[in-house]
This record gives structure tokens, sequence and C-alpha cells, in this order.
């Protein structure tokens, strides 16, 4: 892997901070939460459970932890309808809510690396809901296949 130098991501919204992280050719790991007066206010940057100082030299693709703000008074969210969306997509659905993806899970539909890029989310812990709030950096589980008939059929409304 190539090396790439650790952008400084602290005081950034957790927006920011993604699209930074992924611009620089890194992967966004775990939202941890802590209490601050700001929610989704970067406060550190994380890498092997260690503080990463910016200018650091990284290998491209290493995950970054973000350590960030939980105001107590907005610290729910709710959990995506990531059904059928492709591995990548779903797992940005899920950060964008703040949440994490606690695991990924292939059925024996999945063989190798590219299967896992086009594997679709057919199962979801817990299940999507606009009306039931969970607590900001709750664990989302995310089960994949390449079988487009375990997908269920979302109803036309």
């Amino acid at each position: 892997p190539k090396k790439l130098t650790m952008p400084n991501l602290v005081g950034l919204s957790m927006r920011q901070a993604k699209a930074e992280v992924l611009s620089r050719g890194l992967a966004v790991g775990k939202l941890i939460y802590v209490q601050d007066m700001a929610t989704n206010n970067v406060l550190k940057q994380i890498y092997e459970n260690k503080e990463i100082e910016p200018g650091t030299m990284i290998e491209s693709e290493s995950r970054i932890d973000l350590v960030l703000g939980l105001n107590g008074t907005d610290f729910v969210t709710y959990v995506p309808d990531v059904l059928g969306l492709k591995q990548i997509s779903a797992v940005e659905a899920v950060h964008d809510n703040s949440l994490n993806v606690n695991a990924l899970r292939y059925d024996n539909t999945v063989k190798d690396y590219d299967d896992s890029l086009n594997a679709m989310v057919w199962r979801q812990v817990p299940e999507p809901s606009d009306s039931i709030h969970v607590k900001m950096g709750s664990d989302v589980t995310l089960y994949l296949t390449l079988d487009e008939h375990k997908i269920p059929v979302r109803e036309v409304e």
C-alpha cells in the first residue's frame, strides 16, 4: 500500500471529516460518541486504537475512527433502510445516520472480494425504522448476498 499524510480532522463536522478521509484514500472506521456540547463535531482522530497526529505518514485504505461530540439533548437517530443497496452505499448510509456497521455477513453466494463489492443487503439488524430512534453510535449488522431473490420487494406507495 502507498503511504499518505494523515489530515487534520479535529474541529470538522462528521460529514466534512468523512469526505476528507475518503478523498485521501482512507476509510472511516468506528464512530465513537462522547459527551460534548456539539453533536457530530470531530474531537479526536484514532488509528489502531491510538490518537494519530495530523501529518503522520499512514498507509492508504487505513481505517480512521472518529471521536465525535454528542450533545445530551440531541443524541438519537433512526436506522436507515439499506435493503437492496450494494455494500459501499449501505455502509455510507449507515455512517451518514451516525451509526456504526458492527458486522458485514455474507451468504454462500459471495465467494471473493469482487463479489463482496457487488453484494446487496438482504437483511439488517436492527430493522429500518423512521419512527423508532436509536442512540447515535449504535451498531447495525448488514447481511449481504448476490441472490436478488433474497432481497425483499418494496411496496410502492
